[in-house]
């Protein structure tokens, strides 16, 4: 009885007409991940990314993905990041919307498809305009150097202080996301991102602080 069921269920997995586990191969993991993402979007209802190739005030033509809320903000908002920079009414507003900016930057072996899946959309859907960029060298930015197999950090570096200082609609190379003149920002980074981000922090904060006194 038990070689009966073996050779039924042998049958059974070679029959001709079985397509469950044909898993067609695309030519490129780039192909898997748009595809990925398309099926994504497909399903969502809600805030869906919208990715484009911009000029940094760098120099460098990045892929920057965006996600927006349907609708500006409205009322105070008591949630965690937007108490980091209080409410509407304890502040003068200087973002187009009510709570903040979320900019996103990937780590190695990366690129700012991993954001657009489901974080972005997901924090859209609660009020946070959300952006990201990809890294010199990944996704959708090449590297300015062409054919350059290795990026300093300190490239990386320029290139976030240029994405954040894009984000405001002030900067001269202002990315065109009308996110106000002076939005508050929470930069979220992952792994080299978040050692990017705090190489940034190092060489700007003092600067961008001594600025806004």
């Amino acid at each position: 009885a038990n070689t009966s069921l073996l050779i039924s269920l042998f049958a059974l997995l070679f029959r001709n007409d079985v397509t469950a586990f044909e898993v067609p191969f695309p030519p490129s993991a780039s192909e898997i991940r748009a595809s990925a993402v398309l099926s994504s979007a497909a399903d969502r209802s809600g805030p869906v990314p919208v990715t484009r190739q911009l000029r940094l005030g760098s120099g460098t033509k990045a892929e920057v993905v965006s996600c927006l809320p349907p609708s500006k903000s409205t009322g105070g908002g008591g949630d965690f990041f937007s108490s980091l920079f209080g409410s509407p009414a304890e502040k003068k507003k200087e973002s187009e919307y009510d709570k903040p900016v979320l900019a996103f930057l990937h780590g190695s072996f990366h690129a700012s498809w991993c954001w657009s899946e489901k974080y972005m959309p997901y924090f859209a859907s609660l009020g946070y305009p959300c952006v990201a960029f990809s890294l010199q060298g990944t996704g959708g930015t090449p590297t300015v150097e062409e054919g350059a197999k290795k990026v300093k950090i300190a490239s990386h570096v320029a290139d976030l202080d240029a994405f954040i200082r894009g984000l405001s609609d002030n900067d001269d190379n202002n990315l065109g996301l009308e996110l106000g003149e002076n939005p508050q920002i929470i930069a979220l980074g992952h792994s080299f991102g978040g050692v990017t981000i705090m190489k940034w922090l190092e060489q700007y904060y003092g600067e961008c602080n001594h600025n806004q006194r």
